[in-house]
């Protein structure tokens, strides 16, 4: 089976185009989290900003490629923004928790950004796929 091949295959399930956007997500994210840090922002600002852009372009990507809910209105919207404002939080704060038990120094804020995400995104996959775009409901 071809790299080709595999990708199509991947592209068939919500979970794979949910990790091939959520890629994207942390790449823009991760960018603008290191380039704020970088620019002399604390961590929880710099995480907070970064964390937000890469909520923006989720919310579209998501919306139109992962869950194929591109007539999703203003209310699936603040119900999107309700989710990634409480896994905001978590973000936030697992990243901070992380940093404060690795002694903020090297590695260790590359080691709390990706526990940190990969807390967040599991739980934004689930109210994704369970509430914001749920197949069942196109109404809202």
């Amino acid at each position: 089976m071809t790299i080709k091949n595999i990708l199509f295959k991947w592209l068939e399930y919500e979970v794979g185009r949910f990790i091939i956007v959520g890629s994207t997500t942390v790449l823009i994210d991760l960018i603008c989290y290191f380039i704020l840090i970088f620019s002399g922002l604390d961590t929880y600002l710099s995480k907070g900003i970064s964390f937000s852009l890469g909520t923006v372009f989720a919310f579209f990507a998501n919306r139109n490629f992962t869950f194929n809910n591109p007539k999703a209105g203003f209310n699936k919207f603040i119900v999107f923004v309700l989710l990634y404002l409480s896994t905001l939080l978590v973000n936030v704060l697992s990243n901070e928790i992380v940093l404060d038990l690795t002694g903020r120094i090297g590695a260790s804020f590359v080691i709390a950004f990706l526990f940190a995400t990969v807390i967040s995104a599991s739980l934004n996959f689930i109210g994704m796929k369970y509430i914001v775009f749920n197949s069942k409901d196109r109404s809202l």
